[in-house]
């Protein structure tokens, strides 16, 4: 008798539940609400946040990934890991967020050379495979010598290489990127020839131009920040359109008679199919950090612009790029 009541109990009591259930199912058709799943995400990060830097350390985008880290923690309160995955032109972090769940939990710090890597076919992947968050640093490329060098503007560079083609080693982040697009704009131009030699991070630039192992780079400014504020590297040719107020000593290649501009951004990305409100509280959190006085004084200390694009925004200008780009990289003979 016992057990026939307690499963009759029992019984009414999953029917009151499906009743239930259905009657939440039908007021939110209804209504328009959200069903209680959502606010799980209200709740996000109840864990750790890894933040992917897809470059090595000691870099200009390393920089950016530990201070957004640093910020993240101080103005929001969550616990943030950052976890350098350098190598295959980026393709090595995007595989990383790729391959974890799209929960937010792991977030993609990358640079504008996305989509020069997936024209390539460096990196195995589509920007649909990812969700473009926010582009938060943006800053134009140079061309860079030590003090030390003969060379004082472009025209002096190129009348070198003209003369002697293939006659300095030039070198920089990526192959096929960013920087090596300018230098071959430059090259066009100026009608010179000239290699290139790869870097699989930023700051290994630095160091191959301080140590000799090339004599020019085409690098962000930022690159080598503290020896070009000391006069360590000098900057021939900036690809601003005016000169720039954190670099106003260095001239533009424009006013050199290069027609040359364009700038390399930085910003964050998860993977597709993260929910949309896990993305609302990581943008919130990035509006916060970008609000902060530490984050403005940041840029203004790395002479870096605040682009701000929205989600919307930012993926359209990338599918752009990436239209225009895959252009250039045929043309230019680095794709079939």
């Amino acid at each position: 008798m016992h057990n026939a009541t307690t499963t009759m109990n029992k019984s009414r009591g999953l029917g009151h539940l499906l009743r239930s259930t259905i009657a939440a199912l039908c007021m939110a058709a209804i209504t328009g609400t959200a069903l209680p799943q959502a606010a799980v995400a209200a709740d996000y990060p109840t864990k750790a946040v890894t933040l992917v830097v897809w470059s090595g350390a000691g870099g200009a985008l390393d920089t950016y990934g530990r201070k957004l880290a640093e910020l993240l923690e101080k103005e929001s309160g969550w616990t943030v890991k950052v976890d350098n995955r350098a190598g295959g032109s980026g393709a090595v972090g995007l595989s990383q967020i790729v391959t974890q769940p799209a929960d937010g939990y792991n977030i993609l710090v990358l640079t504008g050379t996305l989509t020069f890597g997936i024209a390539q076919g460096l990196i195995p992947f589509k920007v649909e495979d990812l969700r473009l968050l926010r582009a938060m640093q943006s800053e134009p490329s140079s061309l860079a010598v030590l003090s030390s060098s003969p060379y004082k503007n472009v025209d002096e560079f190129v009348k070198y290489m003209k003369d002697h083609p293939n006659g300095m080693k030039v070198g920089g982040h990526s192959s096929g990127g960013f920087h090596q697009y300018m230098l071959y704009q430059m090259m066009k131009q100026g009608g010179f020839e000239s290699g290139w030699i790869p870097h699989d991070a930023s700051g290994k630039v630095t160091l191959a131009l301080l140590g000799k192992h090339i004599d020019a780079a085409m690098m962000t400014p930022s690159t080598a920040l503290s020896q070009v504020k000391s006069g360590e590297i000098r900057l021939l040719g900036v690809s601003t359109a005016e000169r720039s107020p954190f670099l106003p000593d260095a001239p533009t290649f424009k006013e050199q008679g290069f027609d040359l501009e364009g700038a390399i951004w930085r910003g964050i990305a998860v993977k597709a199919g993260t929910p949309d409100d896990v993305v609302a509280s990581i943008q919130t959190a990035i509006d916060k950090v970008t609000a902060s006085a530490e984050w403005k004084k940041f840029q203004e200390e790395q002479f870096q612009d605040s682009p701000n694009w929205s989600e919307e925004e930012f993926t359209s200008r990338v599918k752009k790029d990436l239209t225009e780009q895959a252009e250039f990289l045929k043309s230019a003979g680095f794709v079939k």
